[in-house]
């Protein structure tokens, strides 16, 4: 027995151990599974003519989350992407060279990158952007974006007239709905019927009834006769007559219940026309009943 109860104990021990194991490994790899398939984008500042680091830094983040309002995925750009480049900054042949790339996509954790190349010719800027996936190592250069205002105010919102064109295969942001569409209707009137419960209380009461009457006259005729003749009539009769008696009691007072059961349900049965408005997911519903 003590050799049995140590193995249970050590079996338990080490279910315990690997449930925790389990947890464990899921709550570490879960997240990343979680994630394995979602986009995530590094506007990576290349050659610059006419313009400085800040500006530079300042019109790629403004890129960055023009792609993050439009597509579903995730953008980094501006001080954040140019902190993590080497501190000499990034070679001008870095986006036809495979192990620079995958260098820059290593330091911004990102499996896609946009190199982009601005230059300012008095006022208007023009960006250049390449398109890089870091896993198959596909590039593809991007329509131009020109910026006409010189303060950049205008900036963000063209970047979002062209975020699908510059990542054409992410997939789009659902836009949230506004404003509400009412979908109005009027119901048909309903005249009161017999359904099933109704069928099913009319039945009831029935067979009440039909038990009450027949131990009822059972119970009556039983009676007459001890009546008639009291001396004849044994402890076993009346015994059997008292019982006939409140059986019949039972069945009418069950008849009398499923009898007014049916009335209450035909009398509900009916509805009268009514107003059902149906509104946008983001809504409320409202309806108007009316009955009979």
């Amino acid at each position: 027995m003590y050799a049995g109860a140590t193995f249970r104990r050590r079996r338990r021990r080490y279910s315990d151990i690997v449930n925790r194991l389990v947890i464990a490994l899921t709550l570490l790899f879960v997240p990343k599974l979680a994630h394995a398939g979602r986009i995530k984008v590094a506007v990576v500042p290349g050659i610059a003519v006419n313009l400085d680091a800040a500006r530079v830094d300042a019109l790629s983040q403004d890129l960055a989350e023009a792609l993050v309002a439009e597509l579903d995925l995730e953008a980094v750009g501006g001080l954040e992407v140019r902190r993590q480049l080497p501190p000499e900054g990034l070679p001008p042949d870095c986006v036809s060279t495979p192990s620079c790339t995958a260098d820059v996509a290593r330091r911004t954790g990102a499996n896609q990158l946009l190199f982009v190349v601005m230059v300012d010719s008095g006022g208007a800027v023009q960006i250049d952007t390449t398109w890089i996936d870091v896993a198959t190592g596909n590039q593809a250069s991007r329509p131009a974006i020109d910026l006409t205002s010189t303060a950049d105010l205008d900036a963000r919102g063209k970047f979002q007239t062209v975020a699908t064109q510059l990542l054409p295969d992410a997939p789009v942001r659902p836009k949230p709905r506004t404003g509400l569409t009412l979908d109005t209707r009027m119901t048909a009137a309903t005249p009161r019927h017999f359904a099933v419960p109704s069928y099913l209380t009319t039945g009831v009461a029935a067979i009440g009834l039909g038990v009450g009457i027949g131990f009822g006259l059972e119970t009556r005729s039983k009676y007459n006769t001890c009546n008639g003749n009291p001396n004849a009539c044994t402890s076993s009769q009346r015994s059997t007559i008292r019982s006939d008696g409140l059986i019949a009691d039972s069945g009418f007072l069950i008849a009398t219940g499923a009898a007014i059961a049916t009335v209450v349900l035909y009398a509900t049965s009916g509805e009268s026309p009514h107003v059902i408005v149906n509104p946008t997911p983001e809504g409320v519903g409202v309806a108007a009943f009316g009955r009979f």
